[in-house]
């Protein structure tokens, strides 16, 4: 009978002192700090999510709030004012976090966090502003005119703010183009370009 090598009847002697390494979760939601932006960007949801969101300031000025973000997008005004608010005036310690829909819009209200991160069933749509007609409205060509000069300024605004929020990943430019195209992006996508930091 062959005679078995030593080296595989060693014994493995494990050192139980040293302690196995410690994984640090990436987000752990705070119920009592916890706002939710769901739906479309309306005056609606940006003066309940600023109220609450001032209220949560004077509790603790620095501790981090979370807002979880599911909307179709709005009016570009209205998530320029929520971007503006948090970036500008209040300056919450914000953490959001896109779920499911984070679409037009509804892309400023989450690019309004510090920290940013994606739910990895999320999907991210970039098209140009738009608008709707009703029947019975008359517009002459200045009104279109303006409409239009109107439009493509939002759009501009639009990209510098996504573009800003890359650290410079994206240019301007590259996300006009990304608009024009009726981008969508997964969560690993939004991460590559810096919009996102983390897939949750």
């Amino acid at each position: 009978m062959p005679k078995v090598p030593s080296k595989v009847l060693e014994r493995v002697v494990v050192d139980e002192s040293i302690a196995a390494p410690v994984v640090e979760p990436i987000f752990i939601a705070k119920p009592g700090r916890t706002l939710e932006w769901f739906g479309g960007v309306s005056y609606e949801n940006l003066e309940s999510k600023l109220s609450s969101i001032k209220k949560l300031l004077i509790d603790d000025s620095l501790e981090e709030i979370h807002l979880f973000v599911n909307s179709f997008g709005g009016t570009t005004g209205i998530g320029m004012s929520f971007y503006d608010a948090m970036h500008s005036m209040y300056k919450p310690n914000l953490v959001t976090i896109g779920s499911g829909d984070v679409d037009s819009s509804g892309i400023i209200v989450f690019l309004s966090g510090k920290k940013r991160f994606m739910t990895r069933n999320t999907t991210m749509l970039f098209h140009l502003a738009g608008r709707t007609f009703g029947y019975d409205r008359r517009f002459t060509t200045i009104d279109m005119e303006n409409m239009l000069r109107e439009d493509r300024l939002k759009d501009f605004q639009y990209a510098s703010v996504v573009s800003e929020a890359t650290g410079g990943k994206l240019s301007t430019e590259r996300v006009l183009d990304m608009m024009m195209k009726n981008t969508i992006l997964t969560p690993e996508e939004a991460v590559q370009m810096g919009i996102a930091h983390k897939v949750l």
